[in-house]
């Protein structure tokens, strides 16, 4: 049985704004996956809804970004990405209660059909006039930002680990091997 966790998107001023659960899949110890299936709540500020589509949610320990793929809840296929900048955080793992992230609020965002951009530099700019933090950020933020938008057009770096269809949705009848062989098959078939 696969471990739930909460997922909350924080702002700097440390409100919440987005969260939703998901569940731990084992798929590496170098980096943490979050499934979060369709049918699930997703709880943003102002509204909530119920996802159509199956997310992975990609985490690294320490790193200026957290990566989200959607899938089409009926086929697998990839749907979309989007990359969240945020301030690093150390207390990633697979057994976490609560994946917890600070949004610098610049984003990558992959289209169905692979093309890609970058958005809201305009709000980063607004709150760096309001948090010392996120100007004090600003030059890492921006080169995560470009180093994740150019990354996203080549489908490389960190989305080399990223499956372009999800090879299933069973993953509680599955052994940690199981889910680490099934993940590497799903990339090997990409090619």
């Amino acid at each position: 049985m696969l471990q739930t966790t909460d997922i909350r998107k924080i702002l700097v001023d440390g409100s919440q704004w987005a969260s939703w659960y998901g569940y731990h899949i084992p798929a590496s110890d170098e980096y943490f996956v979050i499934w979060t299936p369709a049918g699930t709540e997703m709880r943003w500020r102002p509204n909530t809804w119920i996802s159509e589509k199956h997310q992975m949610s990609y985490f690294w320990r320490d790193a200026w970004f957290t990566i989200h793929v959607g899938y089409d809840n009926r086929t697998g296929d990839f749907l979309s990405g989007y990359c969240d900048v945020i301030l690093p955080s150390a207390s990633y793992t697979n057994t976490a209660e609560q994946m917890i992230y600070t949004d610098l609020y610049i984003d990558v965002v992959v289209r169905e059909d692979y093309s890609v951009y970058t958005k809201d530099h305009e709000v980063f700019d607004r709150a760096a006039l309001r948090y010392p933090i996120v100007e004090e950020s600003r030059q890492q933020a921006f080169e995560t930002l470009d180093w994740l938008e150019e990354h996203a057009k080549h489908w490389s770096g960190p989305f080399t680990i990223m499956p372009r269809h999800l090879p299933r949705t069973d993953w509680d009848s599955l052994t940690t091997e199981e889910i680490r062989a099934s993940m590497r098959s799903a990339l090997n078939g990409q090619g």
